[in-house]
């Protein structure tokens, strides 16, 4: 076993990934032959065969699934130390990749990083928008670093196993209505009052994060749906509508929008998790850190 390689490793994982020989080469950028050369040597170094060949594609043995997962789990480890040793170096530039649904995007997810700027100024981001199962699947496919993501009643199940989860304080589902309305700076109401209001609602396609109405609505009224928070927060603002609200999305409310919290007993709520690999650097751990601190200064805004 001594004998295998990394590059033995990398090409079972990528043929364990995509079933075949061609596309393992295709993904890795190698030629075929070296493909089947790398492979011949790990199952000469295991002493065992490792994949079956069929007409189209590729099986694993049990020896080869054995090898697959060690190989996933080596070269995970070897990814994230090499990104630890990168991050030991102060006057490179670090970038994290950092992904979030839109209400966090919105404001808890630019506050987060604006606090991480004050432990590295040099690190530089990517951001990705999109629903929590999918932000899911990047984090576990190696695309992000870290999501933050929302989990509960009305919403998809992301699958989280093998990925390291840490619950955010970030408040409840409130309704925002505008300053003019009836129920504005009233702290809660009971699910009725809200029951038959007017509803600006999200758009999107079918896999696209979008917020409808108050979830244990059976019958909402539905008068207009819009893509952005920006455009749902301007029609409340000018009286057409009222809409959900989460409180993590109170620093990004314009003037003109009041906050009201929703009395339902039949609502069980969602939370909302950061999700990392399970292995974490430095880097997660300080974008995780700035998630909670930036949580913390968001709940000061909450209604009172």
């Amino acid at each position: 076993m001594s004998d295998i390689s990394m590059s033995s490793l990398r090409v079972v994982r990528a043929v364990a990934t995509h079933k075949s020989l061609s596309e393992a080469a295709r993904a890795l950028g190698y030629s075929q032959p070296a493909v089947s050369r790398q492979v011949a040597a790990a199952e000469a170094a295991v002493g065992r065969p490792l994949f079956v060949r069929h007409p189209r594609g590729v099986s694993l043995t049990r020896a080869g699934t054995v090898v697959a997962r060690f190989a996933t789990e080596t070269l995970t480890r070897l990814e994230h130390l090499e990104q630890s040793i990168d991050e030991l170096d102060s006057d490179r530039e670090l970038r994290v990749r950092v992904g979030a649904f839109p209400a966090a995007n919105a404001a808890l997810l630019p506050r987060a990083l604006a606090r991480l700027t004050e432990h590295r100024p040099r690190v530089a981001f990517t951001l990705a928008e999109a629903s929590s199962p999918a932000l899911v699947q990047q984090v576990a496919a190696g695309r992000l670093d870290v999501a933050v993501v929302a989990v509960g009643q009305g919403l998809p199940q992301a699958a989280l196993e093998g990925l390291r989860t840490t619950p955010l304080e970030t408040g409840e589902l409130c309704v925002g209505v505008s300053t003019g309305h009836r129920l504005h700076g009233a702290a809660r109401v009971p699910l009725a009052e809200i029951a038959n209001e007017p509803w600006i609602v999200g758009r999107g396609s079918r896999d696209e994060p979008r917020f409808g109405a108050w979830p244990t609505l059976a019958d909402p009224v539905v008068r207009c749906r819009a893509r952005s928070w920006t455009a749902r927060l301007g029609l409340v603002s000018a009286g057409l509508g009222i809409c959900l609200l989460p409180e993590m999305l109170m620093p990004s409310v314009p003037a003109g929008v009041g906050v009201v919290r929703v009395e339902d007993p039949t609502w069980l709520g969602r939370s909302v998790f950061t999700v990392t690999p399970w292995e974490t650097t430095e880097l997660h751990e300080l974008v995780t850190a700035s998630l909670h601190e930036a949580a913390s200064t968001i709940r000061e805004h909450r209604p009172r």
